[in-house]
């Protein structure tokens, strides 16, 4: 081989190193404006999700609860426990509901003499108590007429 050619062939080894680097840039820059321009769809926008309407409960009907004063139980000494409530029912059950009103001072009764005075103690007791009586009125009146229990009066003396 003649110098003449030896230094063609070099020349053309070089400039295949910097021809392959800049065909290399250039599909590196070209794939990252496809892909940060979305020129081929591989960013998908979720559909908008409708927010549920805020749909307000039933008007309903109070009943009141007779006042109820627990004398024995676990309230020890002269102490008792007081409680006045309303249920919040259906105006087509009302009737029935003040029909079937001693039940369920009967059954909040029940609950109430089980009732000991450190449960008072903890943060969410109105909560908790509140389900427990709404269970024992929904086992006297049904579940569907009843829409609430309200407590308006739970005080231990």
């Amino acid at each position: 081989m003649s110098d003449q050619t030896a230094e063609i062939e070099a020349k053309k080894g070089g400039s295949g190193i910097v021809l392959g680097l800049i065909l290399a840039v250039l599909g590196a820059a070209g794939g990252y404006a496809a892909i940060g321009l979305d020129l081929i769809g591989l960013r998908h926008t979720p559909d908008p999700i409708e927010e549920p309407k805020y749909v307000a409960p039933a008007a309903g009907v109070f009943v009141d609860i007779p006042q109820i004063i627990v004398m024995n139980g676990p309230f020890l000494e002269g102490r008792h426990l007081r409680f006045r409530g309303a249920l919040e029912v259906r105006p087509e059950d009302a009737e029935q509901v003040v029909v079937l009103m001693p039940r369920v001072v009967d059954a909040l009764q029940g609950f109430l003499r089980s009732v000991q005075a450190e449960y008072f103690d903890y943060p969410d007791a109105i909560d908790q108590f509140r389900d427990h009586m709404r269970v024992r009125v929904i086992d006297v009146i049904g579940e569907e007429p009843l829409i609430d229990l309200l407590i308006l009066e739970l005080v231990p003396n």
